[in-house]
């Protein structure tokens, strides 16, 4: 028997078991080094984690500011999508939306980093109070603004809004509106059928000085006539 034939062999064989171990023990030490930076990673996270989306048949505050560079149209394509309060419209009742700078998606869109606190939305362009679909889901459905909040400040409301359908799909009540010069044909409120000549209904119900800088715009509104 040729030992030293054997001895070879064997030594042979040590050595590759050692060098698979090495490299299992390798990739082990990497994927338990990934782990570990991933869960000591210092960068949050959106705070929240939500971009909404509005379906249809939910309400929802649609906003731009004065320059529009900061705005919500009810897709996450918006950097004010972060944390917006939709609400799904079930029957007649009383409601609320809103949106918000507040969230580290906004920062750090807006403002190139999520501790950027100093980066907030200023002025307002439009605003309006919609119901995604409302013509097909809700299409008897009238809003009622009764209150706007900005920053937790009750505003005062300079007219009162009225309701109406936007190209068959969408019903809409404005806010603030200043290319609306005509009140849509069919245009109802509460009360009645609003036109033209329906004293106390505008397309403009807040002074935009209210907006100068904000984070946070609340409406509060019922909807009746379903």
């Amino acid at each position: 028997m040729n030992f030293k034939k054997i001895s070879a062999v064997l030594a042979a064989s040590l050595m590759m078991c050692a060098v698979i171990t090495s490299c299992g023990d390798k990739k082990k030490s990497e994927k338990e080094s990934s782990y570990v930076n991933k869960s000591t990673d210092d960068t949050p996270a959106v705070k929240d984690g939500t971009a909404v989306a509005v379906q249809p048949g939910q309400a929802y505050l649609e906003i731009r500011d004065k320059l529009g560079n900061n705005q919500y149209l009810g897709t996450v394509n918006e950097n004010l999508c972060y944390n917006a309060v939709v609400a799904d419209i079930k029957g007649n009742g009383s409601y609320t939306v809103s949106v918000t700078a507040d969230s580290d998606g906004f920062r750090e869109i807006a403002g190139g980093n999520a501790d950027n606190y100093n980066v907030k939305p200023e002025g307002i362009m439009y605003a309006s109070l919609k119901i995604k679909g409302g013509a097909s889901t809700c299409p008897s459905a009238v809003m009622t603004i009764d209150s706007i909040e900005v920053d937790g400040t009750e505003l005062s409301l300079a007219a009162k809004n009225y309701t109406f359908t936007e190209n068959g799909t969408d019903i809409k009540s404005n806010i603030f509106n200043q290319w609306a010069t005509m009140v849509p044909a069919g245009s109802v409120s509460k009360e009645g059928a609003v036109t033209d000549d329906t004293a106390g209904y505008s397309s403009v119900l807040v002074n935009e000085e209210a907006f100068a800088s904000w984070t946070k715009v609340t409406v509060n509104f019922t909807v009746s006539g379903l």
